[in-house]
């Protein structure tokens, strides 16, 4: 059986455009920044996106964090 032959999809350029200005990053609506060593919060219902965003941030800002399940969700540490 061979495989089928994909269509390369088509792009036109363009010269002259000049680029827009960066809109500004979306705010976080967890409390990273203001957490010290120690400090823990609890997330109600927290899935893996929660733990996903903890783990970015601390990874471009020089911290660490750590979670485990409680009753009905998360508690994540600041544990660097």
């Amino acid at each position: 059986m061979r495989a089928q032959k994909r269509n390369k999809p088509e792009f036109t350029i363009e010269t002259g455009i000049p680029i827009r200005k960066a809109s500004p990053g979306r705010r976080c609506k967890y409390p990273w920044a203001s957490m010290k060593v120690g400090d823990s919060i609890f997330v109600e219902a927290a899935n893996i996106s929660t733990l996903v965003c903890a783990s970015s941030y601390g990874k471009s800002h020089s911290m660490k964090f750590a979670s485990r399940v409680e009753d009905n969700g998360r508690r994540i540490w600041r544990i660097k």
